[in-house]
């Protein structure tokens, strides 16, 4: 989506183990040569540990890459299996055929294929990803594999990557024999602050095929406080940054663009818990701060009027009184407002699309009469708004995007929450409603008209506009039953926005649930058909939702940017039937 914006060749913060973007930490390179020297000696046993998201996968491709060619190697990255499937997947990564089914048969079959490879003067590697999940058994079973020797040579080498939890596995009693033969073990730690900018370059560097300095020095600092120097929660924050910075049309990540995406990414269950923990901290610290300030502020208040009100009222007795009423009528401190230079309205020339037209009879440009400032507009327009008859409007201005009639305030009961309401409103129409929080990111991406929550510069109830269009990085939104526009940047927005954004969609799918593996036979079929018209054609539709199926969903979910869980939920169905384009959407752009 953003490649273009940025001028880059392909995403650059893709979670996938790509060796072209391997970046070296002083942790990984301690780590390649472990590997390169142990093979290199033949020592029997290495052990490569680290967090998750730390690259140990990436690792071991770049490892494998680089293997000599009288080297064999196989790779088991899901050893989850028993000890005959684990026997048989070495097998076949071997590429050994054979139909014996007993782990003694297979235990021959490999020795026999590597005294063959020995005698061929060749080296034999077996390398297990996430070895973490091996039960005892099977390291056990491992264990006797290394037992496979001559009386000169080890006939096979195995290299155990996995989280920390393999190297206390290791440590345990019941498998003091195998630790006895570890030779080499290196640990992956997070990176540092300067290694963490040092890979975000590197990552962007690479997708641009050039030099390009994208992300400022906060904005790295923020990626890393908030990632702890993990990779992989490194490439979800900048991936989200750069998507933030594209959405509001900006050259580059600034570090309070980052941490817009650091928000967005925690509202969505994604949270660090030191981030946490320490805004938390300093919240409460503050708000500790602004209670003494305030209570030094009152008293010399309190202390000064006494003063001058004695000396008024020494002075002349009649004082007393005015002195006490001025005080009382003291006007309040007004919110503070942010000057913005107007922002000119052309709602002529303003870009809708099919369904969603709105035309410039329709919309009209608020009155010159208004204040010059668009943050003003803004903030007097909320401010004139009012809770029940504003989400009555809003659901009215969008529903007019699909093409529905205004709904009548009979059939929409004022009393329930403002979630249900929508909620309601929406299915009386036979479309569904989704609630996000402020993402803008997400919501510039899925590109449909929303309501937005606000607040006004008084206390009270939230209330409701709603977007109808965002283009050339400015927003636009309807207010009232006089269909009023406003037309302003998102920063100028910002201030105003508060609680869950509101977004209808139509279900193409027929399913209202998640579609998991449990999910009804019709559900199952009529998502992979969806599938198919957006590009997987490999896929049968059989009523099963198997490993091809949700190996397609979960790609087809990071392509989009989305929690890649192998589900099909709202989110995902969402940009599932806009992209086989089953339902005419109404769009903002």
């Amino acid at each position: 989506m953003y490649n273009a914006h940025f001028g880059f060749r392909e995403k650059p913060f893709k979670l996938v183990p790509n060796p072209d973007y391997l970046y070296l930490s002083k942790n990984h390179e301690i780590a390649l040569a472990h590997l390169t020297y142990a093979v290199s000696q033949g020592d029997g046993f290495v052990v490569i540990t680290g967090e998750v998201g730390t690259g140990k996968t990436t690792l071991c491709r770049v490892f494998l890459e680089r293997l000599d060619d009288d080297v064999e190697s196989a790779y088991i990255f899901n050893p989850r299996l028993d000890s005959v499937q684990l026997l048989a997947t070495i097998c076949n990564e071997f590429g050994l055929r054979t139909n014996v089914s007993n782990i003694k048969q297979l235990l021959d079959v490999i020795n026999g294929y590597l005294i063959m490879k020995n005698q061929a003067g060749r080296k034999v590697i077996l390398l297990i990803d996430e070895a973490q999940n091996l039960s005892v058994e099977n390291l056990e079973m491992v264990r006797m594999l290394s037992n496979l020797e001559t009386t000169r040579n080890k006939l096979l080498q195995i290299i155990l990557v996995g989280q920390p939890e393999l190297g206390d596995m290791l440590d345990s009693y019941e498998l003091r024999q195998l630790a006895q033969r570890i030779s080499l073990s290196a640990h992956l730690t997070p990176m540092g602050i300067k290694e963490t900018a040092g890979y975000i370059q590197h990552r962007i560097n690479t997708a641009a095929q050039r030099q390009m300095a994208i992300f400022t020095g906060a904005a790295m600092r923020r990626i890393h406080h908030y990632a702890n120097g993990i990779p992989r929660m490194i490439n979800i924050a900048c991936d989200r940054a750069l998507l933030t910075a594209f959405s509001l049309n900006r050259p580059k990540v600034t570090g309070w663009i980052a941490q817009i995406a650091i928000r967005e990414l925690s509202s969505r269950g994604r949270p660090s818990k030191s981030w946490v923990s320490r805004h938390m901290m300093v919240w409460c610290s503050a708000v500790l701060v602004i209670m003494i300030v305030s209570s030094v502020i009152y008293h010399f208040t309190r202390e000064q009027i006494g003063f001058h009100s004695a000396q008024a009222t020494t002075a002349d007795p009649r004082v007393q009184d005015q002195a006490v009423d001025i005080v009382a009528s003291a006007p309040n401190p007004q919110p503070r407002t942010f000057k913005i230079d107007p922002i000119p309205v052309d709602l002529a020339t303003t870009s809708t699309d099919g369904a969603a037209a709105i035309t410039s009879e329709v919309l009209r440009e608020i009155s010159t009469a208004a204040p010059s400032s668009t943050q003003e507009v803004v903030a007097a327009t909320i401010d004139g708004l009012e809770h029940q008859s504003s989400r009555l409007d809003a659901v009215s201005r969008i529903l007019e995007r699909w093409r529905q009639p205004a709904p009548n305030a009979l059939q929409l009961p004022s009393s329930v929450p403002d979630a249900e309401y929508f909620d309601i409103a929406a299915h009386q129409y036979g479309l569904r409603m989704h609630t996000f929080s402020a993402d803008w990111a997400l919501i510039k991406q899925l590109n449909l008209p929303a309501i937005l929550s606000f607040k006004k510069r008084t206390a009270g109830s939230p209330v409701y506009m709603a977007m109808v269009g965002w283009h050339n990085g400015q927003v636009q939104l309807v207010n009232g039953a006089d269909q009023k526009v406003i037309q302003t940047d998102l920063d100028t927005l910002l201030p105003y926005v508060q609680g869950p954004i509101f977004v209808f969609w139509k279900n193409g799918l027929a399913f209202d649930g998640v579609i998991t593996p449990a999910s009804p036979p019709k559900s199952i079929i009529a998502a992979k058909k969806m599938l198919r018209q957006v590009g997987y054609d490999h896929i049968d539709l059989q009523p099963f939702l198997d490993a091809d199926t949700q190996r397609a969903i979960t790609d087809f979910q990071m392509r989009q940017g989305l929690n890649a869980d192998g589900l099909i939920g709202p989110l995902t169905k969402i940009f599932l039937i806009k992209e086989a384009n089953t339902v005419l959407y109404p769009r903002l752009n």
